[in-house]
């Protein structure tokens, strides 16, 4: 006779949602979820969630439910609307889109990533028809907010053709009334009072590099002639932010050169007029991966600094001017909101082929900005490739899978949800796109930084309210 359980009516109304462990220095034991959710258990009541007897204790019960670590009927909707709000880069399309006019550069900054050439080298510049192919492309994307972002080399070399690209796309959005944002990432040396104007009269958002005081930047930023821009950049921060009252961005890459500067790179923006800073490491890719020995440095080595970085910001911001560290915001927020960060590098997938596309001059479409470096990388030509293709090819479709994490260590992670792997560094770092993540440094990096925020948000009462003041504010990181 044909017999079946499968129906059984003693099975409870709610059942466990996949969740991730953690023993804790006090003993206790945080749990994490595939949505983003956490909460800290006691031995004891981990001993009766493992056990499937969480109903013996109410308050843990309930508690269970709200965070999802239990679902239930009443709260399997929520639970899923948190993950698509963590996870909207899944549908939303490609939305940062990062045009390369020029590869030319007249600096020869020791870590760049896109391996500039010299001012004088010729080939490298986009041409109109090359930007106009680019703009239609990008108008392909179902994304109904995008961004049009300028890279280099140094786009100011090339600036007739971001003049182009502007007004390209503005005709173009006239019948396609997508919200577009406008940036560009500059060094500052080749600005002058005219494309200054402009780009302030079309609200183009501006980002530059300043790895800290004098000392410290001309070591690692300086022209073709290995004389430093500290001077020149310096110059135009103040031109720009009071004489124009226009906001500018900038962010500094740590090198070797910078780690016992701490403090001196902090106080170097503070007495800029900056609110807020993000120690940026340095990436495994470009020219840094050649120079690795000389400026890389060990995890470590990078997260004591970082450390350090945190908690001088928290200092100046207890002692009344509050000063915000970009990376420690960014992982405070995946523990205390639902939605979804900014930042599309530390994502599970990441934004390489989901949120973000890079165009290098000659139309070659990458992955993201960081991916020029490698052809592993290239997705296509604008020129011969329809969005379309492009991001239902098997090329495109490889990288995303690959950077979901869903076959690797990464999947098993406690810190899976509020993290991501960088198939950019892995590849510079192992020449492989598959991860061997015990002796990954990008992932003991990522991993230190979600953990050191945790520990600051539960053991360290002063420390969980800077950060909670810190994510309470609109303005990036």
């Amino acid at each position: 006779m044909a017999e079946s359980f499968f129906d059984y009516p003693a099975v409870g109304n709610y059942i466990s949602n996949r969740y991730f462990q953690k023993k804790l220095a006090d003993g206790k034991m945080l749990i994490t979820t595939d949505h983003g959710a956490w909460i800290v258990l006691t031995q004891e009541e981990y001993g009766l969630l493992r056990k499937g007897k969480v109903e013996e204790n109410p308050d843990l019960f309930n508690n269970l439910l709200k965070t999802g670590v239990l679902v239930s009927k009443d709260n399997i909707q929520d639970i899923s609307q948190c993950f698509y709000r963590r996870n909207c880069q899944l549908t939303n399309g490609v939305n940062l889109h990062i045009l390369t006019p020029t590869l030319r550069c007249n600096h020869s900054c020791i870590y760049c990533h896109a391996k500039s050439v010299p001012l004088d080298t010729q080939g490298h510049d986009m041409d109109e028809d090359t930007a106009k192919k680019i703009v239609d492309f990008i108008f392909q994307s179902p994304a109904k907010k995008i961004t049009i972002e300028f890279q280099g080399g140094e786009p100011l070399a090339n600036f007739p053709i971001v003049e182009y690209v502007i007004e390209y796309a503005k005709e173009k959005n006239k019948t396609a009334h997508k919200d577009i944002a406008y940036l560009i990432v500059s060094n500052l040396t080749m600005m002058d009072e005219t494309i200054l104007k402009y780009l302030i009269k079309n609200k183009v958002q501006l980002c530059s590099s300043l790895d800290g005081p004098k000392k410290v930047h001309d070591r690692n930023r300086y022209y073709c002639d290995n004389k430093g821009s500290y001077n020149d950049v310096v110059h135009w921060l103040d031109i720009i932010m009071n004489d124009h009252k226009y906001n500018i961005h900038c962010l500094p890459t740590i090198t070797r050169h910078s780690l016992p500067y701490a403090k001196e790179i902090v106080d170097e923006y503070v007495r800029l007029g900056f609110d807020r800073i993000r120690m940026r490491h340095l990436m495994n890719s470009g020219f840094a991966n050649k120079r690795w020995k000389e400026i890389g440095y060990t995890p470590e080595e990078f997260l004591a600094f970082w450390k350090e970085s945190v908690a001088y910001c928290m200092d100046i911001t207890r002692k009344g001017t509050q000063f915000l560290e970009g990376m420690s915001v960014m992982a405070a927020r995946k523990f205390l909101s639902k939605d979804r960060t900014a930042y599309t590098c530390f994502s599970s997938p990441c934004g390489a082929g989901l949120e973000q596309a890079s165009y290098n001059f000659n139309g070659d479409i990458y992955a993201c900005d960081e991916a020029r470096s490698y052809d592993v990388f290239r997705l296509g030509n604008v020129k011969d490739k329809t969005f379309k293709e492009v991001y239902t090819g098997q090329q495109a479709l490889t990288l995303v899978d690959l950077s979901s994490s869903l076959s690797s260590h990464c999947d098993f992670c406690v810190w899976h949800a509020y993290c991501g792997n960088c198939l950019v560094t892995t590849y510079g770092e192992q020449n492989n796109l598959i991860p061997k993540l015990p002796v990954n440094n990008e992932c003991k990096i990522r991993k230190g930084i979600i953990e050191h925020t945790f520990d600051l948000l539960w053991y360290d009462k002063e420390a969980r309210k800077t950060l909670i003041d810190w994510s309470a504010t609109e303005k990036g990181v």
